[in-house]
């Protein structure tokens, strides 16, 4: 599909693949052995790099059916099937790659709970299975490591866990084309520097007023030590398990309290980030973050290129390296009102202005 791959899991032409192969347009044409299918887009996760699509006019498919990738375990086989480097792009067969699975929950960027592998993958891989030796469907093969720029193999490939697949596969099918939300809880921080230099739960550093996290009673000091049953040893590892249920999904934690052991269930809420819909100069990064662009609710607000950003939030922004910073350590949603603060004019004399956006949806 496109220059990547995808694994068919019903025999009526369902078919998975990456949010990065297919996520971008509504109708696909899709290869499967000697045979062309037209396919229309059900649905996509474009945190979670998934997307569902519908092979049209398909029926007595071939078909892969779930593995349990809970009882997965390091060092177990696995093969890996797709499209590198394009080499099945015209009338080829896909290629085969064994390898092992290295590691279990790795948190690699949005991949929160990645299946680790050294089955040789590379791009065009994208979207294609990683299986079992019964064939069974472990994951889907979506990153890899890379380094010096080589965009090639380097024993370290990144597959989404089949639970986390099928936690979504009811929404990504009714979801007419668009997009699905990953869950989340607002206002917790957590103590990623595990203070304390013990791994035994994640620690709250503080809850914030009026979020859903204090609304379920959780203070600062609490340790969450379980999410549906997954052990969580840290604060990392429990936003690794958070991130592999859709928005909406009910959930149970539980955690410690002054030594004893409190439960709590809560409706996720979905996770759509804000965007400002601002394009910042990209360089240099000690240097001023200048406004170039600006569209949406960004340019109603009142935001201009050139406008020079010197505050966020009541939070002083100096440098383009403070502004990317302050961005990515704070927790915006779609719908979030943001104060930023620019100057204009001639920087010997310039105007100082507070411009309040609404941010846009990230995702739509």
């Amino acid at each position: 599909i496109g220059g990547g791959s995808g694994v068919l899991i019903s025999p009526d032409g369902m078919l998975l693949t990456n949010h990065h192969v297919a996520g971008a347009s509504k109708k696909w044409s899709v290869r499967v052995g000697d045979k062309q299918y037209n396919a229309e887009l059900l649905g996509t996760d474009p945190r979670g790099d998934l997307s569902l699509l519908q092979l049209q006019n398909a029926k007595d498919m071939c078909w892969v059916e779930f593995a349990d990738s809970d009882r997965l375990f390091v060092g177990q086989h696995v093969l890996a099937i797709g499209n590198p480097f394009g080499t099945a792009e015209f009338a080829g067969e896909p290629t085969v790659t064994l390898g092992i699975i290295s590691a279990l929950n790795r948190f690699q960027g949005a991949y929160s709970d990645a299946i680790q592998t050294d089955a040789p993958i590379n791009p065009g891989n994208s979207g294609g299975p990683l299986l079992t030796l019964d064939g069974k469907l472990a994951g889907i093969n979506g990153q890899i490591a890379t380094r010096f720029g080589a965009k090639a193999n380097t024993g370290i490939g990144m597959a989404i866990p089949a639970q986390q697949i099928q936690r979504f596969l009811p929404l990504l099918k009714a979801a007419k084309g668009g997009a699905v939300m990953h869950g989340h809880i607002r206002g917790l921080v957590g103590d990623s520097e595990e203070t304390d230099g013990v791994q035994n739960g994640a620690e709250l550093k503080e809850v914030k007023t009026g979020s859903l996290a204090e609304k379920l009673g959780f203070k600062a000091g609490d340790r969450i030590t379980m999410l549906d049953g997954y052990p969580v040893h840290n604060y990392a590892r429990f936003m690794g398990v958070m991130g592999t249920y859709p928005g909406d999904s009910l959930v149970k934690l539980s955690y410690t309290r002054a030594g004893k052991t409190e439960t709590v269930s809560a409706t996720l809420e979905k996770l759509n980030p804000g965007s400002l819909g601002l394009e910042v100069r990209r360089a240099p990064i000690n240097g001023p973050a200048v406004v170039l662009q600006t569209k949406d609710n960004a340019a109603k607000a009142g935001l201009k290129p050139g406008d020079r950003i010197v505050g966020l939030d009541g939070k002083p922004i100096q440098t383009l390296l403070a502004w990317m910073q302050t961005l990515q350590g704070s927790e915006y949603f779609a719908g979030d009102t943001i104060k930023v603060k620019v100057q204009r004019g001639k920087q010997e004399a310039p105007e100082e202005v507070e411009i309040s956006v609404v941010l846009d949806p990230l995702y739509k």
